[in-house]
């Protein structure tokens, strides 16, 4: 009889575990592009600060092992590249966090992206990039995010 309430208890537990969401998939941090500002230029090239906000569902922080990105620009029906941005060893705390990654885009590229939006105030820029977390387990998912914005002259 004490066997039989054991895999009873454990036959309960495994349900429990079912029912409750244990076997459910882990939760990945989010990334979303919030904007660009232009943070210096000169004769040569202009940078950029792409800004982020990475949501880290974890109660403890964790270490982005990459985070890196393109930049295009559209002209006509496609885009464009225009440059890219990495960063590495980026701690994220739980909750929301803001990160900011330079850019570096050289004039004669700029230059062409700005005059096929001679008359508008705004150039429409494509971010598409993917961050690599280290997660609790040694796992690191690569997690891909892209966002059109508008950068305003």
């Amino acid at each position: 009889m004490h066997g039989t309430f054991r895999v009873f208890l454990l036959l309960v537990v495994v349900f429990g575990m079912l029912v409750s969401g244990c076997s459910s998939s882990a939760r990945m941090p989010e990334v979303k592009v919030e904007g660009a500002t232009i943070t210096s230029y000169s004769l040569t090239d202009l940078t950029l600060d792409i800004i982020l906000s990475v949501d880290n569902p974890y109660p403890v922080g964790i270490t982005l092992q990459s985070l890196s990105f393109d930049i295009y620009y559209r002209d006509g029906d496609e885009w464009k590249y225009l440059s890219h941005g990495e960063q590495t060893g980026i701690t994220i705390n739980p909750g929301k966090n803001i990160v900011r990654v330079p850019a570096t885009i050289k004039n004669t590229d700029l230059l062409q992206s700005i005059l096929s939006f001679a008359n508008s105030r705004e150039i429409p820029l494509q971010i598409r990039g993917v961050i690599v977390p280290e997660l609790p387990g040694g796992l690191s998912p690569d997690i891909p995010f892209t966002r059109t914005i508008s950068l305003t002259r």
